[in-house]
């Protein structure tokens, strides 16, 4: 493994880690919200919400509202690292096999999400 790819790799790493403890910070947040309100999460949904409510929700300290971004935010985790890699091999490491894998992979991550049916 050449010096470049082993950054690339801790890169990635580091970009995978960011992810997952930011996702356990905002539903941490988002559970000591609710329990530090009197009503707690009766009531509350996340279903449904889109993105915009779910910031709105968030700028307003709705304890769903900041756990559902910690969701989402754990959700889209991986895609960011697909794309992370995607472009790596792509600009820095110049291997056009690899870059048409990861593209692939992100294609089907991507479809997986918007067409119904297919996971």
């Amino acid at each position: 493994m050449t010096e470049k790819s082993m950054h690339i790799n801790r890169i990635l790493a580091v970009l995978l880690r960011t992810g997952s403890a930011l996702s356990v910070v905002l539903m941490a947040a988002g559970l000591a919200l609710a329990l530090a309100a009197d009503e707690g999460l009766e009531g509350q949904r996340a279903v449904g919400q889109g993105f915009l409510q779910v910031i709105t929700g968030v700028m307003a300290f709705k304890p769903m509202a900041v756990m559902t971004l910690g969701i989402l935010v754990l959700l889209f985790t991986p895609f960011l690292r697909v794309i992370a890699a995607f472009l790596s091999f792509l600009l820095i490491e110049k291997d056009i096999k690899y870059s048409l894998i990861s593209f692939g992979v992100l294609l089907i991550m991507t479809l997986s999400l918007l067409v119904p049916g297919l996971h």
